[in-house]
């Protein structure tokens, strides 16, 4: 499984790569292998600062595996999609902000795991959709709950109930990506992007993903409240003494994580 999915450190950045050819289909092993990279890469941290998710060779992840749907039941079928689902959660809640640099077409199961990551940066020549509809099925690994979250309801239940297919331009325009960029661009794009993040305070980026995740739950009062709570914590961190010192001297800022 782990021949799946790739991992490789750069300082303190991790690039993920999935590698199922031909298509990076999301079979279990992926998934499994997923949750694996991922608890490795928590290990590293706060060594690790930010993540960059992408597929090897011309496609991001094109869906499920559809010989492996032949094996599934309407019993059997429902801890296939719970154990997908709680991969991508534990994505979407990891330490540090996960970057999806979508080199190629990110078709259901593929679409769905972009949308767990925290910023998505997709190819020119990048597609997306959620085809499960003309399987006779629906998307099972969050994507009837993340896409209205990331879109408009009304855009995400025509993409749900469709299944049509749309480009990178169209993600942009409708808010299911973040950025467009040529497709040779991607993935130095997405690393330049996970850079910066890095070179900023880890407790405080890992604090405000926290706060963004649990607010999009919440009421805004319930919201206001966590907020002031987790900054409050960083006050008593290594890492504001030191974000101060160098604001008021003029110099970089050295974070420990501490």
């Amino acid at each position: 499984m782990a021949d799946l999915v790739r991992t490789e450190f750069e300082g303190d950045v991790c690039i993920v790569t999935i590698d199922n050819p031909p298509v990076n289909a999301l079979h279990p092993d992926v998934a499994e292998a997923l949750a694996q990279a991922f608890m490795s890469i928590a290990r590293r941290t706060p060594a690790v600062r930010a993540v960059v998710l992408t597929g090897a060779g011309k496609v991001f992840m094109a869906g499920g595996d559809i010989r492996h749907f032949q094996s599934l039941d309407a019993v059997s079928a429902e801890p296939y999609a719970r154990r997908v689902q709680i991969v991508q959660e534990g994505i979407a809640n990891f330490t540090c902000p996960v970057i999806a640099a979508v080199n190629g077409a990110a078709l259901g199961g593929g679409c769905e795991l972009m949308m767990a990551c925290d910023i998505r940066v997709a190819a020119e020549a990048a597609t997306f959709g959620l085809p499960e509809v003309t399987l006779g099925i629906i998307p099972g690994a969050g994507g009837t709950q993340n896409l209205p979250r990331l879109v408009p309801v009304g855009t995400a239940k025509r993409l749900l109930f469709t299944g049509d297919r749309i480009s990178a331009a169209e993600a942009l325009r409708i808010g299911l990506v973040d950025e467009v960029v040529p497709t040779a661009d991607v993935l130095s794009h997405a690393l330049a992007l996970a850079r910066r993040i890095a070179a900023n305070a880890p407790l405080a980026v890992a604090a405000a993903k926290t706060a963004a995740n649990l607010g999009l739950e919440l009421g805004l009062a319930e919201g206001l409240r966590i907020e002031a709570g987790l900054m409050a914590r960083l006050f008593g961190t290594n890492d504001v003494r030191e974000g101060v010192a160098a604001f008021l001297q003029k110099r970089a800022a050295k974070f420990s994580g501490e």
